[in-house]
Protein backbone atom coordinates (compact mmCIF):
# COMPACT_ATOMS: atom_id res chain seq x y z
CA UNK A 1 0.00 0.00 0.00
CA UNK A 2 0.97 3.70 -0.27
CA UNK A 3 2.29 5.33 2.83
CA UNK A 4 -1.28 7.21 4.15
CA UNK A 5 -3.44 6.22 0.92
CA UNK A 6 -4.23 3.71 -1.81
CA UNK A 7 -2.31 2.12 -4.26
CA UNK A 8 -0.47 4.60 -5.90
CA UNK A 9 -1.25 4.90 -9.91
CA UNK A 10 2.76 5.70 -10.59
CA UNK A 11 3.71 1.98 -8.61
CA UNK A 12 1.30 0.25 -10.11
CA UNK A 13 1.99 1.57 -13.48
CA UNK A 14 6.48 1.03 -13.19
CA UNK A 15 5.10 -2.20 -11.47
CA UNK A 16 3.57 -3.64 -14.25
CA UNK A 17 5.80 -2.36 -16.86
CA UNK A 18 8.84 -4.43 -14.81
CA UNK A 19 6.98 -7.07 -14.79
CA UNK A 20 6.58 -6.96 -18.48
CA UNK A 21 9.68 -6.15 -19.47
CA UNK A 22 10.79 -9.55 -16.58
CA UNK A 23 8.55 -12.21 -18.18
CA UNK A 24 9.65 -10.93 -21.68
CA UNK A 25 13.33 -11.59 -21.23
CA UNK A 26 11.95 -15.18 -19.89
CA UNK A 27 13.32 -14.51 -16.08
CA UNK A 28 11.77 -15.63 -13.06
CA UNK A 29 11.08 -13.29 -10.11
CA UNK A 30 14.15 -15.15 -8.69
CA UNK A 31 16.36 -15.34 -11.07
CA UNK A 32 15.86 -11.29 -11.60
CA UNK A 33 16.18 -10.89 -7.29
CA UNK A 34 19.83 -13.31 -7.78
CA UNK A 35 21.21 -9.73 -10.78
CA UNK A 36 20.14 -7.32 -8.74
CA UNK A 37 21.08 -8.67 -5.78
CA UNK A 38 17.63 -8.13 -3.59
CA UNK A 39 15.17 -10.41 -2.04
CA UNK A 40 12.81 -12.55 -4.26
CA UNK A 41 10.02 -10.88 -1.97
CA UNK A 42 11.10 -7.10 -3.32
CA UNK A 43 10.94 -7.81 -6.58
CA UNK A 44 7.53 -9.22 -5.94
CA UNK A 45 6.55 -5.61 -3.57
CA UNK A 46 7.89 -3.58 -6.52
CA UNK A 47 6.19 -5.44 -9.40
CA UNK A 48 2.70 -5.26 -7.08
CA UNK A 49 3.15 -1.83 -6.58
CA UNK A 50 3.50 -2.08 -3.12
CA UNK A 51 6.93 -0.73 -3.06
CA UNK A 52 8.74 1.88 -4.60
CA UNK A 53 11.61 0.70 -7.06
CA UNK A 54 14.39 3.08 -7.35
CA UNK A 55 15.68 4.85 -10.32
CA UNK A 56 19.00 2.45 -9.71
CA UNK A 57 17.28 -0.97 -9.72
CA UNK A 58 15.19 0.29 -12.23
CA UNK A 59 18.62 0.90 -14.48
CA UNK A 60 19.95 -2.53 -13.25
CA UNK A 61 16.26 -4.39 -14.06
CA UNK A 62 16.45 -2.34 -16.93
CA UNK A 63 19.73 -3.67 -17.69
CA UNK A 64 19.50 -7.60 -16.47
CA UNK A 65 16.56 -7.83 -18.72
CA UNK A 66 17.96 -6.36 -22.09
CA UNK A 67 15.70 -3.58 -22.38
CA UNK A 68 16.30 -1.02 -25.01
CA UNK A 69 17.14 2.47 -24.07
CA UNK A 70 13.93 3.78 -24.90
CA UNK A 71 11.92 1.38 -22.71
CA UNK A 72 15.12 2.11 -19.90
CA UNK A 73 14.29 6.06 -20.08
CA UNK A 74 10.43 5.67 -20.22
CA UNK A 75 10.86 3.41 -16.95
CA UNK A 76 13.29 5.57 -15.12
CA UNK A 77 10.93 8.24 -15.95
CA UNK A 78 8.32 6.69 -14.25
CA UNK A 79 10.58 5.83 -11.55
CA UNK A 80 11.59 9.58 -10.77
CA UNK A 81 7.86 10.72 -10.81
CA UNK A 82 7.16 7.65 -8.31
CA UNK A 83 9.53 8.74 -5.88
CA UNK A 84 8.02 12.21 -4.52
CA UNK A 85 3.71 11.64 -4.72
CA UNK A 86 1.59 13.99 -3.46
CA UNK A 87 -1.84 12.18 -2.06
CA UNK A 88 -5.35 14.23 -1.56
CA UNK A 89 -6.52 14.54 2.23
CA UNK A 90 -10.16 14.94 0.77
CA UNK A 91 -9.68 11.59 -1.14
CA UNK A 92 -7.58 9.75 1.99
CA UNK A 93 -10.37 11.16 4.64
CA UNK A 94 -13.00 10.03 2.95
CA UNK A 95 -12.09 6.07 4.16
CA UNK A 96 -12.24 8.17 7.59
CA UNK A 97 -9.85 9.41 9.80
CA UNK A 98 -9.41 6.29 11.50
CA UNK A 99 -8.26 4.63 8.31
CA UNK A 100 -5.53 7.05 8.14
CA UNK A 101 -4.39 6.51 11.44
CA UNK A 102 -4.35 2.75 10.89
CA UNK A 103 -2.05 3.39 7.66
CA UNK A 104 0.44 5.60 9.64
CA UNK A 105 0.74 2.52 12.46
CA UNK A 106 1.46 -0.23 9.77
CA UNK A 107 4.28 2.19 8.41
CA UNK A 108 5.70 3.27 11.84
CA UNK A 109 5.60 -0.48 12.86
CA UNK A 110 8.15 -1.70 9.74
CA UNK A 111 10.55 1.23 10.91
CA UNK A 112 12.96 0.88 13.34
CA UNK A 113 13.88 4.59 13.68
CA UNK A 114 11.73 7.21 13.43
CA UNK A 115 12.73 10.82 13.59
CA UNK A 116 9.84 13.58 13.74
CA UNK A 117 10.23 17.13 13.42
CA UNK A 118 7.25 19.61 14.33
CA UNK A 119 6.93 23.57 14.10
CA UNK A 120 3.88 24.23 15.12
CA UNK A 121 2.16 21.39 17.05
CA UNK A 122 2.91 18.45 18.68
CA UNK A 123 3.74 15.23 17.38
CA UNK A 124 0.86 12.65 16.89
CA UNK A 125 2.85 9.97 18.33
CA UNK A 126 3.52 11.97 21.81
CA UNK A 127 -0.48 13.81 21.94
CA UNK A 128 -3.11 13.09 24.71
CA UNK A 129 -6.43 12.20 24.41
CA UNK A 130 -8.06 15.39 23.68
CA UNK A 131 -5.14 17.31 22.08
CA UNK A 132 -5.93 14.77 19.38
CA UNK A 133 -9.76 15.57 19.68
CA UNK A 134 -9.41 18.90 19.03
CA UNK A 135 -7.37 18.26 16.03
CA UNK A 136 -9.35 15.89 14.47
CA UNK A 137 -12.79 17.97 15.65
CA UNK A 138 -11.42 20.79 12.69
CA UNK A 139 -12.00 17.91 9.94
CA UNK A 140 -14.94 19.88 8.33
CA UNK A 141 -16.28 16.16 6.84
CA UNK A 142 -15.26 14.23 9.70
CA UNK A 143 -18.84 12.49 12.23
CA UNK A 144 -18.45 12.53 16.32
CA UNK A 145 -18.23 8.92 15.82
CA UNK A 146 -15.47 9.22 13.29
CA UNK A 147 -13.22 11.87 15.61
CA UNK A 148 -13.87 8.88 18.12
CA UNK A 149 -12.64 6.82 16.58
CA UNK A 150 -9.37 8.55 15.19
CA UNK A 151 -8.29 9.79 18.60
CA UNK A 152 -8.68 5.99 19.78
CA UNK A 153 -6.49 5.02 16.94
CA UNK A 154 -4.08 7.47 17.35
CA UNK A 155 -3.57 6.56 21.13
CA UNK A 156 -2.83 2.83 20.01
CA UNK A 157 -0.19 4.38 17.72
CA UNK A 158 1.76 5.59 20.68
CA UNK A 159 2.67 1.79 21.46
CA UNK A 160 5.19 2.01 19.74
CA UNK A 161 6.86 4.85 21.90
CA UNK A 162 7.22 2.54 24.55
CA UNK A 163 7.54 -0.58 22.86
CA UNK A 164 11.36 -0.25 23.60
CA UNK A 165 12.15 -2.33 20.52
CA UNK A 166 12.61 0.99 17.93
CA UNK A 167 14.42 4.20 18.30
CA UNK A 168 12.58 7.59 18.27
CA UNK A 169 13.63 11.27 18.07
CA UNK A 170 11.53 14.25 18.29
CA UNK A 171 12.44 18.10 17.89
CA UNK A 172 10.47 20.21 18.22
CA UNK A 173 10.10 24.57 18.09
CA UNK A 174 9.51 25.97 21.59
CA UNK A 175 6.71 27.35 19.49
CA UNK A 176 5.45 24.52 18.61
CA UNK A 177 4.39 23.32 21.99
CA UNK A 178 3.46 27.33 22.73
CA UNK A 179 0.91 26.90 20.21
CA UNK A 180 -2.48 26.89 22.35
CA UNK A 181 -4.65 24.80 20.89
CA UNK A 182 -7.36 24.91 24.49
CA UNK A 183 -7.13 25.50 27.69
CA UNK A 184 -4.20 25.95 29.48
CA UNK A 185 -5.17 22.64 31.86
CA UNK A 186 -4.94 20.75 28.21
CA UNK A 187 -1.66 22.10 27.64
CA UNK A 188 -0.16 21.05 31.25
CA UNK A 189 -1.58 17.76 30.36
CA UNK A 190 0.36 17.56 27.07
CA UNK A 191 3.66 19.14 28.22
CA UNK A 192 3.52 16.62 31.03
CA UNK A 193 3.24 13.62 28.93
CA UNK A 194 6.14 15.18 26.75
CA UNK A 195 8.31 15.15 30.02
CA UNK A 196 7.08 11.88 31.04
CA UNK A 197 8.20 10.41 27.44
CA UNK A 198 11.99 12.09 27.97
CA UNK A 199 12.40 9.40 30.76
CA UNK A 200 12.28 6.58 27.99
CA UNK A 201 16.13 5.37 26.92
CA UNK A 202 14.50 4.48 23.84
CA UNK A 203 13.36 7.88 22.84
CA UNK A 204 14.98 11.71 22.88
CA UNK A 205 13.30 14.52 23.14
CA UNK A 206 14.40 17.88 22.11
CA UNK A 207 12.98 21.23 21.58
CA UNK A 208 14.48 24.01 20.09
CA UNK A 209 14.61 27.36 22.36
CA UNK A 210 13.40 30.37 20.55
CA UNK A 211 16.30 32.40 21.75
CA UNK A 212 18.44 29.78 19.73
CA UNK A 213 20.08 30.97 15.87
CA UNK A 214 18.98 29.04 13.31
CA UNK A 215 21.25 28.75 10.49
CA UNK A 216 18.89 25.95 8.89
CA UNK A 217 15.33 26.98 7.36
CA UNK A 218 12.29 24.81 9.76
CA UNK A 219 9.98 25.99 7.65
CA UNK A 220 7.46 22.93 8.00
CA UNK A 221 7.04 19.73 9.37
CA UNK A 222 8.59 16.35 8.31
CA UNK A 223 8.34 12.56 9.35
CA UNK A 224 11.55 10.24 8.51
CA UNK A 225 10.73 6.37 8.70
CA UNK A 226 13.69 4.58 8.42
CA UNK A 227 15.85 1.60 8.79
CA UNK A 228 12.68 -0.42 7.56
CA UNK A 229 11.74 -4.30 7.62
CA UNK A 230 11.84 -6.21 5.02
CA UNK A 231 13.74 -3.98 2.47
CA UNK A 232 11.62 -1.40 2.32
CA UNK A 233 12.49 1.76 1.68
CA UNK A 234 13.12 4.40 3.73
CA UNK A 235 10.34 6.98 3.67
CA UNK A 236 9.60 11.09 4.51
CA UNK A 237 6.09 12.04 4.83
CA UNK A 238 5.37 15.86 4.89
CA UNK A 239 2.06 17.40 5.32
CA UNK A 240 0.47 20.04 3.78
CA UNK A 241 -3.14 22.24 4.06
CA UNK A 242 -4.73 20.04 1.66
CA UNK A 243 -2.16 17.32 0.70
CA UNK A 244 0.39 14.67 1.74
CA UNK A 245 3.65 14.41 0.32
CA UNK A 246 5.25 10.71 0.48
CA UNK A 247 9.10 11.25 -0.29
CA UNK A 248 11.05 7.61 -1.54
CA UNK A 249 13.88 9.71 -3.69
CA UNK A 250 17.12 8.62 -1.91
CA UNK A 251 18.56 12.52 -2.37
CA UNK A 252 15.87 14.00 -0.63
CA UNK A 253 15.81 11.48 1.90
CA UNK A 254 19.20 12.08 2.19
CA UNK A 255 18.37 16.46 2.48
CA UNK A 256 15.72 15.72 5.05
CA UNK A 257 18.26 13.78 7.44
CA UNK A 258 20.80 16.07 7.12
CA UNK A 259 18.05 18.73 8.17
CA UNK A 260 16.92 16.36 10.58
CA UNK A 261 20.68 16.32 12.41
CA UNK A 262 21.21 20.44 12.61
CA UNK A 263 18.06 20.75 14.18
CA UNK A 264 18.48 18.38 16.14
CA UNK A 265 22.29 20.31 17.25
CA UNK A 266 20.06 23.18 17.71
CA UNK A 267 17.53 21.52 20.66
CA UNK A 268 17.81 21.46 24.33
CA UNK A 269 17.44 17.43 25.45
CA UNK A 270 17.07 15.42 28.56
CA UNK A 271 16.99 17.64 31.76
CA UNK A 272 17.15 20.84 29.85
CA UNK A 273 14.30 20.02 28.09
CA UNK A 274 12.21 19.00 30.67
CA UNK A 275 12.84 22.23 32.79
CA UNK A 276 12.23 24.35 28.86
CA UNK A 277 8.64 22.69 29.00
CA UNK A 278 7.62 23.48 32.73
CA UNK A 279 8.68 26.93 32.11
CA UNK A 280 6.57 26.74 29.26
CA UNK A 281 3.15 25.89 30.79
CA UNK A 282 4.09 28.06 34.15
CA UNK A 283 4.75 31.40 32.30
CA UNK A 284 8.30 31.40 34.42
Amino acid sequence: MHPFGELSARRQELGAALRRLRKNAGLSGEEMAAALGISQSRVSRMELGQQIAEPLVVDAWALAAGASDTDRDTLLGIAEAAAAEMISWRKAIAHGLAKLQEDSRELEASAATILNFQTAGIPGLLQVPEYARRLFAMERQATEADIAAAVAARMNRQAVVYSGSKHLEFVMTEAAVRWRLGPESLMRAQVEKIIGVCGLENVTIGVIPQSAEAAIWHDHAFNVLDDRADDGEPVVHVETLTRGLTITDPADIAAYKDAFAQLRALAVTGDEASMLLRRIVTGT
